[in-house]
């Protein structure tokens, strides 16, 4: 009797540690995932608050039956933005466009310039930088 209960201790000893490894190994990858969700969350949290662009001018110039449209944008936030993470809106349309500056810093401007717009009459330019912040402009062709 005596080695039926050593036997019988010693399985159940290394039953315990197996399930113990199995779950620690795979709680602590979750608890470190979870870490860095709440890090990367209070990141872009940071980002919105602290960023805010301003449409300052809206330069329509006629280009045969379209138009074309300087937009100077100013970063009124205290964050850098990459201006090719930038969408750029037309009546709700996205729209192809290229930028004078790769990044917007703070207090600086740069300019959005888009070619062969169509249409005529009061449209609507809608510029949102890559954490949603936007603003948007009427001006007429």
């Amino acid at each position: 009797m005596g080695f039926s209960l050593s036997a019988a201790t010693a399985i159940i000893g290394v039953g315990i540690v197996i399930s113990l490894e199995l779950i620690v190994s795979t709680t602590i990858p979750t608890v470190t995932d979870v870490h860095e969700s709440y890090n990367q969350m209070s990141d872009r949290s940071f980002d919105i608050i602290h960023s805010n662009i301003n449409i300052s001018t809206v330069i329509s110039s006629p280009n045969k039956s379209n138009h074309d449209l300087n937009i100077i944008v100013r970063n009124i936030g205290s964050i850098t933005l990459k201006t090719s993470k930038f969408d750029v809106l037309i009546d709700g349309v996205k729209i192809d466009f290229s930028c004078t500056s790769t990044y917007l810093f703070p207090e600086n401007n740069a300019i959005f310039r888009l070619f062969n717009i169509s249409g005529l009459g009061t449209k609507t330019v809608k510029i949102v930088s890559n954490n949603g912040i936007s603003d948007y402009r009427e001006y007429r062709v």
